[in-house]
């Protein structure tokens, strides 16, 4: 398991919107925002997003 990009592959339940990253912004749209669809890491939901889906995974499974 690679527990550096582990929680990047945690989805969201709830809306996220992120501010346009340094560089990236766009002329004339500078105030626009971005919506995650998938966790980022140093999110406070992140971790939640993540044990949801492996937790789904090991009861689909069978683990109890």
């Amino acid at each position: 398991m690679d527990v550096k990009s582990v929680f990047l592959h945690g989805k969201l339940e709830e809306d996220m919107y992120v501010e346009q990253p340094l560089g990236y912004k766009r002329k004339g749209k500078e105030y626009k925002v971005f919506k995650s669809k998938k966790a980022l890491y140093g999110l406070k939901q992140t971790p939640k997003a993540w044990f949801s889906r492996i937790e789904s995974y090991f009861l689909k499974e069978g683990f109890v």
